[in-house]
């Protein structure tokens, strides 16, 4: 009796044992189901994670490349600004020197036209060939003056705008995506192959010196045409010939104060052309893009410098004349 009361309880805790064993075996089952499918999340969430990663450099890469696209468009607005600003300077520097220049020849011309000779005595004498020398060369001066600046005027006008154009612009942005890819510690941003500075100095600025000698020949020219012409028109009184000369030499004299602004206006470009007035160290992208461009070959104030080497003697005569 007691061997069956053992075995039935052994057999109820085998049955009980194996029930619970396969409910076990059927929840672990279950847990790794969900720990696969639970997995197979974390893994495309991963891989979902890994591509916005990617694609978040790709897009800052973009980025970057858009902020140095904006950095060269911004160097190139600069630059037409500047070649703007420079055919402004030139082109009002051309229209002042002529119009005084024709001014001054005109006023000369309609002096000699209305000026009444038949009450003047002395016709023998050196006044009147020194009258018509001095009338002559202010005419021709002033005249030779204002036909320079007049066709120089003209090429500004013309050649201008050819630095600002679709090719100009294109050949600037490739430069500047040299510059971007092959940019090292030190480099400077480029400059445009051409510009209206470099050809200022190369093709005008000599015809600019000359014009300009030949203005400030031309005014005390017109000032001795007019002592000439007092010792003429008051050929009778001579206190009116020698306060009339005494007075348009004051005046010439007076334009000596001037000198500096002459000296000014043809060593202008020099000075702005030259040496950095104070270095900039390097200190990487994007900073870089604002230190001063880097020229090809001969810097541009080299290129001045050569452009004007013949013709600076012009250039101290006009200072010379303007300052006497």
């Amino acid at each position: 009796m007691d061997e069956r009361l053992v075995e039935a309880a052994q057999a109820l805790l085998t049955g009980y044992d194996t029930a619970l064993s396969r409910q076990w075996r059927e929840e672990d089952r279950k847990w790794r189901t969900e720990d696969m499918c639970w997995r197979q999340k974390e893994l495309y969430f991963s891989e979902a994670q890994h591509s916005f990663l990617e694609e978040q450099r790709q897009w800052r890469q973009e980025d970057i490349e858009q902020r140095h696209l904006e950095n060269a468009r911004a160097l190139w607005a600069r630059v037409v600004e500047k070649n703007r600003r420079d055919v402004e300077e030139k082109s009002e520097q051309l229209k002042a020197i002529s119009t005084l220049a024709a001014l001054i020849s005109g006023f000369a011309l309609s002096a000699f036209l209305q000026f009444d000779f038949g009450n003047y005595v002395d016709t023998s004498g050196a006044v009147l060939p020194l009258f018509g020398v001095t009338m002559a060369l202010t005419v021709g001066l002033e005249t030779i003056c204002v036909i320079i600046c007049s066709l120089m005027l003209v090429s500004v006008f013309k050649t201008g705008q050819n630095y600002m154009s679709e090719e100009e612009e294109a050949e600037f942005m490739n430069r500047c995506k040299a510059f971007v890819d092959s940019y090292g510690w030190g480099d400077r941003p480029p400059a445009p192959a051409r510009s209206f500075a470099m050809h200022w100095a190369q093709r005008c600025e000599q015809s600019w010196r000359r014009a300009f000698l030949l203005f400030g020949l031309g005014i005390p020219c017109l000032f001795a045409n007019l002592s000439v012409a007092a010792w003429i028109k008051f050929d009778h009184s001579l206190l009116s010939q020698l306060l009339t000369t005494i007075v348009l030499v004051l005046a010439l004299v007076s334009m000596g104060y001037s000198r500096k602004w002459s000296a000014h206006i043809l060593e202008t470009e020099r000075t702005e052309l030259g040496a950095e007035r104070v270095p900039t160290a390097p200190q990487g992208l994007p900073f870089d893009w604002h230190r001063r461009p880097a020229f090809q070959g001969r810097t541009l104030s080299q290129r001045m410098s050569a452009a004007t080497a013949g013709c600076s003697s012009d250039g101290a005569a006009a200072v010379a004349v303007n300052g006497t």
